[in-house]
């Protein structure tokens, strides 16, 4: 089973006021002069001013953070001019694919292997205030209590003052790399995260709850639930600027309607809900192209690349692999199977997919066949 890709390529020039090298992203500024430039076509040039409000307040200016995450926020890199759409603060991103928490990460489709959350902390050891945590993906449930203390551990030995720590969406297809993680996992850990920080022992951590907040916005992503559409990166970053605003009690930088005010304080996003018109608030382009740089010499190529899940065979009785746990998944995940996650084409699996097969007036065979497997929004190109 793999991920479904172009073999064409094509280079486009890495965006001004990003520097990249040998793994390390170099911290950026990024003033609100930066939000008006994705904000920009938008908003409506020599439109009349805000409303100057009658009592100023001054809040501390925005502390620099780091956002450390594995390959679904990693659109923020991936997806051209997204990060744009992080603004009002100063930030550096470490965005990885097949990155871990705190055990050895996986290799990633960038071809290299990163640093887990944990060791990726020294190479941001001076001058963060906030440091964010947007990974877990590729992680199971036995070691996450493991992971977060000792991230938190060291991240306070590293002097930050503020973990925020982003939930999981778990009404998702997707499975890590070695079947450690699925949908009942992230359910699991995003509970384990809660329980850690109701104990009282850690008033650093905040909850960024990226899995509520994107519950009912399918359309974000792509089908395996977790990586991001371009218009999910960009209501990413979105997500982001608004989060860190609230937390810093600053106005948000961007209003949450085209040519409205903006709101001072920035409600808290996992409170009102997502954003409705990011088409409206940024310019988002192409679907499906994905900018990466690749290897350790990180050598930039951008090509088409929808993460939707490529099944290169059909499945019926007898077989088995990594193929059939998908198509199990998401069987499961539209309640027409039961049964474990085996991987195994059982007489279970056989009845979920007739089942499906009878509701959407295909063949009745029990048999996935490419039909089937298309209908279940598997890419199936190579069959």
């Amino acid at each position: 089973m793999t991920t479904s890709s172009s073999s064409r390529t094509r280079r486009i020039r890495p965006r001004t006021g990003t520097i990249r090298s040998a793994g390390t992203v170099i911290a950026v500024l990024v003033t609100v002069f930066v939000g008006v430039t994705a904000y920009g076509a938008a908003a409506g040039v020599g439109r009349p001013a805000d409303p100057v409000a009658a009592r100023a307040v001054r809040v501390a200016p925005p502390e620099p953070a780091v956002v450390i995450g594995d390959s679904a926020i990693a659109a923020l890199r991936w997806v051209p001019n997204a990060e744009n759409a992080i603004v009002g603060f100063e930030h550096t991103l470490d965005l990885e694919s097949c990155r871990r928490l705190y055990y050895s990460s996986c290799r990633g489709r960038e071809g290299r292997t990163p640093k887990s959350v944990h060791a990726a902390l020294l190479d941001h050891s001076d001058n963060y205030h906030t440091l964010v945590v947007a990974a877990g993906y590729n992680d199971g449930t036995s070691g996450f209590e493991t992971s977060f203390r000792n991230i938190v551990a060291r991240a306070r030995d590293l002097g930050y003052s503020r973990i925020v720590w982003y939930t999981l969406r778990s009404d998702v297809d997707y499975v890590s790399p070695g079947s450690v993680g699925n949908h009942e996992t992230f359910a699991a850990n995003n509970a384990e995260l809660r329980r850690l920080i109701d104990t009282g022992d850690f008033p650093d951590v905040v909850i960024a709850d990226w899995g509520g907040y994107t519950a009912d916005r399918q359309e974000w992503f792509a089908t395996d639930g977790v990586h991001y559409r371009s218009l999910g990166a960009w209501a990413a970053a979105d997500y982001l600027t608004r989060k860190m605003a609230f937390l810093d009690g600053r106005a948000c930088p961007v209003p949450t309607t085209p040519n409205e005010p903006t709101e001072n304080p920035c409600p808290d996003p996992d409170v009102t809900g997502p954003v409705a018109d990011i088409d409206g608030l940024y310019t988002v382009g192409e679907d499906g192209l994905l900018c990466y740089e690749i290897g350790d010499e990180r050598r930039f190529e951008c090509r088409s690349d929808t993460h939707v899940l490529q099944l290169t065979r059909e499945l019926g009785p007898g077989t088995s692999g990594s193929d059939v746990g998908a198509l199990q998944t998401r069987l499961q995940r539209l309640d027409l199977y039961a049964g474990p996650i085996d991987r195994l084409y059982g007489p279970t699996t056989a009845a979920a997919v007739r089942e499906f097969q009878d509701q959407g007036e295909l063949s009745v065979t029990g048999v996935a066949d490419a039909a089937t497997l298309d209908a279940l929004g598997f890419d199936t190109s190579a069959l």
